[in-house]
């Protein structure tokens, strides 16, 4: 195994408990910035007040902002170029993205596409590797995805059944602002695929190929447990601040990329994910994701047999367990989950060969 690898994780957080009225004073005193590109998703920042306390914030520190607002969950290139055109009218100095995974990686595609004469789309066709890009900030508002803290963008391209990620160190953010507070509306189905979506990305990064003694792995492994443990707090007492402090931590550190420290990364489950989601934009990440991790390790279990008795150990805390015990306990987590438990159970179709298609790329191939 080649045994080479850099790291970095530039971004700065900003934990503030009913802390968003503090962003203008952070982006003038902290960063001088005067000009502000705000891109956000559906009506629901208006509802609970967050979008008051930050066009408020913005104009009582003398911050100019244009918004972008609308968009939807798996975000579309057609969203992104219409930002693009829009901000380069406006010359902004930072965007901000307030909202979940889908706003935020919609605003590092605009941050990308803003100095690129070509479609953004191209980098996460892998066609072109980005040289710059503008800065960005979130408010995270949905505890899922980690795109406040990691280097990855998501975009997809609905006319043509197309969904990918690209990976760069000009995605991450240059801080973001966490208030759990902000997370207390958010509704339980979105809180279950939330869940779903912050265990896989150290799920993935555990299974990635690993030394002998690989440190990050107990991290991955920690993080796992981590989401367990809170899975009852969240779903069952949904005003509990402890809760959704924790779960917000655990988002971020789950996909900031210190659970693949010195690993070389293999996401299987989101590349097959990606495929359907692709095809079917109203499928949820997380909850793709969530029907989807189980499979993963079934189809791989001899693969990686050693490591999901461990798994089984520390994440479900069974004594002695057998890789169908620990794969039975992931399935009885996902199963106290507020989301759909099976294809059959979602409230759209989508086709038995197109799952078949996604499962074929959860095999692994090779452990190099």
């Amino acid at each position: 195994m080649e045994d080479t690898f850099e790291f970095i994780c530039p971004t700065k957080i900003y934990y503030r408990p009913e802390g968003v009225s503090e962003i203008g004073r952070i982006i003038k005193e902290d960063y001088r910035f005067s000009r502000v590109f705000f891109v956000s998703g559906g009506t629901s920042i208006k509802k609970n007040g967050t979008y008051e306390k930050v066009i408020t914030s913005l104009s009582i520190n003398h911050i100019i902002y244009e918004e972008y607002s609308g968009i939807q969950a798996n975000p579309d290139i057609e969203d992104v170029l219409k930002m693009v055109k829009q901000a380069r009218e406006f010359q902004p100095e930072l965007i901000l993205a307030v909202g979940g995974g889908s706003v935020i990686d919609a605003a590092k595609s605009l941050a990308h596409g803003y100095y690129y004469d070509g479609n953004p789309l191209d980098f996460n066709k892998h066609l072109v590797e980005p040289l710059h890009a503008l800065p960005i900030a979130t408010i995270l508002t949905l505890a899922a995805s980690g795109s406040e803290m990691s280097d990855s963008c998501v975009i997809s391209d609905r006319k043509h059944h197309f969904k990918a990620g690209f990976n760069a160190v000009t995605n991450y953010p240059l801080f973001s602002l966490l208030d759990p507070s902000l997370t207390l509306t958010v509704p339980p189905y979105q809180v279950g695929v939330g869940l779903a979506d912050m265990f896989s990305h150290s799920f993935e990064r555990y299974f990635s190929p690993s030394h002998q003694i690989e440190p990050c792995d107990h991290l991955a492994l920690g993080i796992m447990r981590g989401v367990v443990e809170v899975t009852p707090e969240v779903v069952n007492h949904p005003d509990s601040l402890e809760g959704r402090r924790a779960m917000m931590l655990l988002g971020s550190l789950a996909h900031d990329g210190f659970t693949s420290f010195g690993k070389k990364k293999r996401f299987l489950v989101h590349k097959a994910e990606h495929r359907l989601s692709g095809s079917y934009p109203e499928l949820l990440h997380g909850q793709g994701i969530a029907l989807l991790l189980a499979p993963y390790l079934k189809i791989n279990q001899k693969l990686y047999e050693e490591k999901i008795i461990e798994l089984g150990k520390v994440v479900f805390q069974l004594e002695h367990p057998t890789a169908e015990d620990t794969i039975r306990s992931l399935e009885q987590w996902i199963f106290s989950l507020p989301i759909y438990h099976s294809f059959d159970e979602l409230p759209f179709h989508i086709d038995l060969k197109d799952i078949k298609k996604a499962e074929e790329v959860l095999k692994v191939s090779t452990e190099k």
